[in-house]
């Protein structure tokens, strides 16, 4: 049985919290940067993703079971 993605929750925040997209898209780099790198290191752990020279790419060999 294939495991199941936790559910992504996304909050919508009101526009007068920053005074344009510039600092809204700055506000959120390091939150999302940081929810990438954990996702990324996740999957490579399963053996979805692997690290081919610097590159991290989709694992097409077959994983020993």
């Amino acid at each position: 049985m294939s495991r199941k993605a936790p559910m992504i929750a996304i909050e919508e925040e009101p526009g007068d919290k920053y005074p344009d997209l510039e600092s809204a898209q700055n506000a959120a780099l390091s939150l999302l940067s940081a929810n990438l790198q954990t996702i990324i290191r996740d999957l490579i752990e399963r053996g979805t993703l692997m690290n081919v020279n610097g590159k991290i790419i989709p694992n097409t060999k077959e994983k020993a079971e």
